[in-house]
């Protein structure tokens, strides 16, 4: 019989050989996993006959055809030997002991006092298992005795991951009741000399609508800027990293234009209020009519910001699609200039900008993007623009792939810098530490003699994934502070945990009664605050066990309740580490400070392409060309 034969390398028999003799027993054993489990281990594809290795089917599953795995006597698994149902078969089974030229009729024979079974995690309650990662191990009659059952380590990864859960959830349980009967919170820093009323600035956080003094514009420079992103970027993160940070500049959420000019007037604070906090703070405005976006801008003047910015590099299909603004702005700088001119004539003297991106689709030449930034200098009061350094693919692409499949064009950035000397330009795009923003700062691949470089950077996604990481220590080691605002995580959460608590219900109920904002609107922001910590997923975990259900069974549930619940599964070392230190379990000893370097030197930095100028044909795309690292 001729048939399909995966044949592994002696790499990866050793790969394949260590999990079955240190997972397994060394009995006869049934291993059923996934197919794309086993594809993992095979390299070659050939065609030859097998007389001692053959294909049968199982009573387990119907459809499913199991595939044996020859071994020789050192307990090598050699060849893997699959039917041509084995492509969609949902599992493998590889059997540990030499097998005979007749494969048996039923799979249960294995079984009976020899055999072990490994099982997808879903497999008993059907549907497509292909894609489990993880594995259950189920044992025979005869191996699964009281006696065997403890000197046996054969369980997966996801039955350990599963066991720390339960020790994680058990340790959380414990402290929480230990507090309760203590009258103590998990929440209370541990240090001395705290002043009692530390958080009352906290518990009672003042609203922009209720100002009693104009707002002051902001000395702080912007080097460092936290992206505008949909459904991150609201209130309770804002105000997470204005904890975290007090010279780092935030932005809102895109508001369209058009929402703001018709949601009724008792709910247009919803949109435009912010805590007094918050500063420096940017609103970001998204459409293409002069009129609705000058009406905008003239709700935005009582509330003080810093910066009003149209937004003019949004792909997304309903902004930049049916919308008719966003990126596809950039095909008319002459709209935007106008849409510009009439937003300052409404912001009486809050500084309006630009954030787009370098090009769109096929107008993505480095004459186009010029063109632009020209037509709107002359036209518009606009002098500051923030510049995502990759071009906009309207068609074919999600938003997200819009983020990383277009190639970077940071020399774009430093090129309009040395064009427009009278302009600030601030770079967007492919930076994640505050040491690749020292970098970007300090290195500019025009000649510093004779151009300006850029005035700062701008992170998006990376704020939100960890958010400790990025901005705890960003006051001392980019704006030369004297110290930090949150001197650990546990720091960080009774302060937040307090906003939380003054601010859920603000909003009003839902119909079902449940506040808004609720807490989970709250969670969401810090779900990423143990990034790398130990025992960070099994927080996330149980978080969610708190969240789910919460509206009927505790409707009065608080973040503060949450947090003492579950927060006792994370180690003190974690809670209370300084900005900087290394977290236990993480590589680095715990206790130790992980300085920031400098970034790299101009010696030490590798641009990707040439520096463009006008008329030298440089285009967005993917140009070999003119790509020489």
């Amino acid at each position: 019989m001729t048939t399909n034969t995966f044949v592994f390398s002696p790499q990866q028999k050793e790969k394949l050989t260590k999990f079955i003799i240190g997972l397994l027993p060394k009995k006869g054993v049934v291993v059923e996993c996934c197919w794309h489990f086993m594809r993992h281990f095979c390299a070659t594809t050939t065609s030859s006959s097998l007389s001692n290795a053959s294909c049968y089917s199982s009573s387990l599953s119907s459809r499913a055809q199991k595939t044996v795995a020859r071994c020789d006597s050192n307990s090598n698994p050699l060849l893997l030997q699959p039917s041509r149902a084995f492509l969609t078969a949902r599992r493998v089974a590889l059997l540990s002991t030499p097998c005979s030229s007749s494969a048996p009729s039923s799979l249960s024979s294995f079984r009976e006092g020899r055999c072990v079974s490994i099982f997808p995690a879903a497999a008993k309650g059907g549907g497509n298992t292909t894609t489990k990662r993880f594995f259950r191990v189920e044992s025979s009659a005869a191996a699964s005795s009281s006696s065997n059952k403890t000197n046996k380590r054969d369980w997966t990864e996801k039955m350990v991951k599963s066991e720390n859960f339960e020790r994680g959830k058990e340790r959380a349980r414990e402290a929480y009741e230990k507090n309760q009967q203590n009258g103590e919170s998990i929440l209370t820093p541990k240090r001395l000399n705290v002043p009692e009323d530390y958080l009352e600035e906290h518990a009672r956080p003042k609203w922009s609508q209720n100002r009693e003094t104009e707002n002051a514009p902001s000395t702080s420079q912007p080097l460092l800027s936290i992206a505008p992103m949909m459904e991150y970027t609201h209130h309770h993160f804002r105000y997470l990293c204005r904890l975290l940070s007090k010279r780092v500049w935030l932005w809102t959420e895109m508001e369209v234009d058009m929402t703001l000019k018709h949601v009724p007037v008792e709910l247009r604070n919803k949109y435009v209020d912010f805590t007094l906090n918050q500063h420096p703070l940017v609103m970001q405005l998204g459409g293409s009519d002069a009129d609705a976006l000058g009406f905008s801008a003239s709700l935005a003047k009582p509330h003080g910001y810093d910066e009003i910015n149209l937004n003019c590099g949004c792909p997304s299909e309903k902004v930049a699609g049916k919308g008719c603004f966003g990126a596809t702005l950039m095909r008319d700088p002459d709209l935007v200039a106008e849409c510009c001119a009439a937003m300052a004539k409404n912001a009486d003297g809050i500084p309006i900008s630009v954030k787009c991106r370098i090009g769109v689709d096929g107008n993505d030449s480095y004459d186009e993007l010029h063109k632009f930034v020209e037509t709107i200098v002359s036209k518009s009061p606009v002098r500051r623009f923030h510049v995502h350094c990759r071009k906009a693919l309207l068609n074919g692409i999600s938003p997200s792939q819009n983020r990383s499949i277009p190639p970077l064009r940071h020399e774009w950035v430093y090129a309009l810098a040395r064009d427009f000397p009278e302009c600030e330009f601030f770079l967007n795009g492919g930076v994640k530490t505050l040491e690749e923003v020292k970098t970007q700062l300090r290195c500019q691949p025009t000649d510093k003699a004779t151009a300006n470089t850029i005035k700062g950077v701008m992170i998006g996604r990376q704020a939100h994934a960890d958010p400790w990481g990025l901005l705890s220590r960003a006051d001392v080691e980019l704006f030369g502070e004297s110290e930090n605002p949150c001197k650990s995580r546990r720091d960080l959460l009774a302060k937040y945990a307090k906003y939380c608590d003054a601010t859920q219900g603000k909003n009003g109920t839902m119909k079902d009664g449940s506040p808004v904002p609720a807490p989970r609107h709250f969670m969401h922001s810090i779900q990423n605050i143990f990034a790398g910590c130990t025992n960070a997923k099994i927080w996330k975990r149980l978080v969610d066990d708190q969240l789910q259900g919460s509206r009927k069974k505790e409707p009065n549930l608080t973040v503060t309740e949450i947090m003492e619940r579950t927060l006792g599964c994370i180690p003190d070392e974690v809670l209370d580490a300084p900005p900087g230190y290394a977290n236990f379990g993480s590589d680095a000893p715990a206790g130790e400070y992980v300085p920031i370097g400098e970034g790299l030197s101009e010696e030490e930095k590798e641009w990707t392409s040439e520096v463009p100028v006008v008329g030298g044909n440089f285009l967005a795309r993917k140009d070999l060309d003119r790509i020489y690292s």
